[in-house]
């Protein structure tokens, strides 16, 4: 076994040295003397090193060319990048429902039932709707009044009011008839009251105006009788309170009055609904047969609709006092501009009458049925025309292959959303949002939603996490308030000294100090600092002031 170390190290100048001293002989013979292996080696070594010396010679050098490593930069008007909410992407996870038992929100009479026994239903399908008539009523008087709070808001910050016919003598006297209309209001839904109290409900009652009123009906939840009981005993006081308001002078503080008015009336509401469900816990007796109990059924929930509606009228004629009266107010002002708290004012307003909106759409999907999951209908034990008490099973839906996709949204975020909105999971999918929880979920601080799969779903398997995209109730509705300044959170830099925009002057990024209001989605609606005519860098991520940049484009 041979062991050499061989190292060769081969200059131009050495090369030449080799020659002069007659060494090149002397190394041939060395070489010769080694195995053939480490004589590969050392001729790879050598030719590899005169290739080198060659090239350095004939090979030019090639002078790498510069390459600006100036930044692009796009730019767009304030404008144009504001109010675009856009979609809500969330995180979700899929989960199976082999099947779906579907209870009633509300209680009241069936007047539609689009489904049958044995049907196919997509997720999302209405199976039946309850008599909703006050419900659709309040959701337009929202609707309205959002609508004036809009306008209201655009005449006080001066957009419409130079094109405005509306005169300060017209606004006052908007705001005139709005009291009528609202003491109008309480004396009617006075009237409604008492006639639910003491001709429908105290029909169920003995001596109902004593001090020991006497339910004439034996229910087997023996609790819910005395609790019955008690309320009836509490009722002419209230009823009483509400009269005397009625009488009051109509121009006595009419928001105040009309507030107390709605809150009586939602005592009265709440009795109604206990003495609805003790009459669906009735025992028939020798006394009071089964009929019986299904005419006080019917009578009861009679009087309960009856507060419902005058709860809705009040609501309504309380949302258009105060947008009349806050009306005549704006108008006061300068045609061209308001206050900054009459702004601030016009804009609580707008957000008020939205959070109705809100409201009323949400008390009306209360008495709709809709199909949670895709599926059959296996059970439907609801009629037309039938009477349903709450929380009781109206229809049960069969799929052992449906899916539904669960995620988690913040509380300022579900106010975008609506039931029945659409959804796009991991990009193809398509959904629909079929339930939004009511409350925040305690073990994430967050509010639920389900979103149905009407469609093909086979890309999704149950346990997965996927990617949601919502899409915002906002994008169906006008503006909330159209004033508002909103920007991508991409286009704001958050410096120590709080966060900025940069605009471009002679090439150079030159830093604009703003502030931030509420983020929505993408979005953050910006305080001060803005104008919609300014143009700023879309995207300020990594850049700072004084940097010198290219515009590439302007949007």
């Amino acid at each position: 076994m041979y062991r050499y170390a061989v190292s060769v190290r081969v200059s131009p100048t050495r090369l030449k040295n080799f020659k002069k001293m007659n060494t090149v002989k002397n190394m041939r013979v060395y070489i010769q003397k080694l195995p053939l292996v480490y004589k590969i080696v050392v001729g790879v070594c050598v030719v590899g090193a005169v290739a080198l010396v060659v090239r350095g010679v004939v090979t030019p050098k090639v002078e790498t060319a510069t390459i600006s490593d100036t930044t692009h930069v796009t730019i767009a008007s304030v404008a144009s990048l504001s109010d675009k909410a856009g979609p809500l992407p969330v995180t979700g996870k899929v989960t199976s429902k082999s099947k779906a038992n579907i209870l009633a929100i509300s209680s009241g009479e069936i007047v539609s039932l689009s489904r049958a026994l044995g049907d196919y239903v997509a997720a999302g399908a209405t199976i039946a709707s309850f008599e909703n008539s006050s419900q659709r009523a309040s959701v337009l008087q929202a609707q309205g009044a959002y609508e004036a709070a809009q306008s209201a808001l655009s005449k006080t910050s001066g957009s419409s009011a130079q094109n405005s016919n509306l005169t300060s003598a017209q606004a006052t006297q908007n705001a005139q008839n709005a009291t009528v209309a609202a003491n109008a209001a309480i004396k009617s839904a006075y009237a409604s009251l008492e006639d639910a109290v003491h001709t429908k409900a105290d029909t169920l009652f003995s001596n109902p105006h004593g001090s020991t009123p006497s339910f004439n009906v034996i229910s087997y939840d023996s609790q819910l009788v005395t609790r019955v009981v008690n309320q009836r005993v509490q009722l002419d006081v209230v009823l009483d309170s509400i009269h005397t308001i009625s009488n009051t002078s109509e121009d006595a503080n009419v928001d105040a009055r009309i507030t107390t008015v709605i809150a009586k009336a939602q005592i009265i509401e709440a009795f109604l609904n206990d003495v609805v469900d003790a009459v669906n816990k009735a025992i028939p007796t020798q006394n009071i047969s089964a009929s019986t109990i299904a005419g006080y059924q019917t009578l009861v929930a009679a009087a309960r609709t009856e507060v419902l509606g005058s709860i809705s009228s009040l609501t309504g004629a309380k949302g258009a006092y105060d947008n009349a009266v806050s009306g005549a107010t704006v108008a006061a002002n300068s045609a061209n501009d308001g206050t900054s708290n009459d702004i601030a004012s016009a804009q609580a307003n707008v957000k008020s009458a939205l959070g109705a909106l809100y409201a009323a759409q949400a008390n009306l999907e209360k008495t709709i049925v809709r199909a949670p999951i895709s599926g059959t209908i296996v059970s439907l034990p609801i009629t037309r025309g039938g009477y349903v008490a709450a929380y009781s099973p109206v229809a049960q839906i069969s799929n052992p292959g449906a899916l539904e996709v669960e995620t988690y949204v913040t509380s300022d975020d579900a106010k975008t959303l609506a039931v029945g909105g659409k959804a796009v999971i991991e990009g193809t999918t398509q959904g629909i949002i079929v339930f939004i929880a009511p409350a925040i979920d305690p073990s994430t601080g967050k509010i639920q939603v389900k979103i149905g799969l009407p469609g093909e779903h086979a890309a999704l398997t149950d346990g997965n996490t996927v990617t949601v995209v919502l899409n915002r109730l906002l994008g169906g509705l006008k503006s909330p308030a159209k004033n508002t300044i909103t920007i991508p959170i991409a286009a704001a830099k958050l410096t120590p000294n709080g966060p900025v925009v940069f605009i471009v002057s002679s090439s150079t990024l030159v830093s604009k100090p703003i502030t931030f209001g509420k983020i929505v989605g993408s979005q953050v609606s910006v305080v001060s600092g803005l104008v919609l005519d300014m143009d700023i860098v879309t995207d300020a991520r990594g850049l700072s002031d004084g940097q010198k940049v290219i515009i590439d484009q302007t949007k």
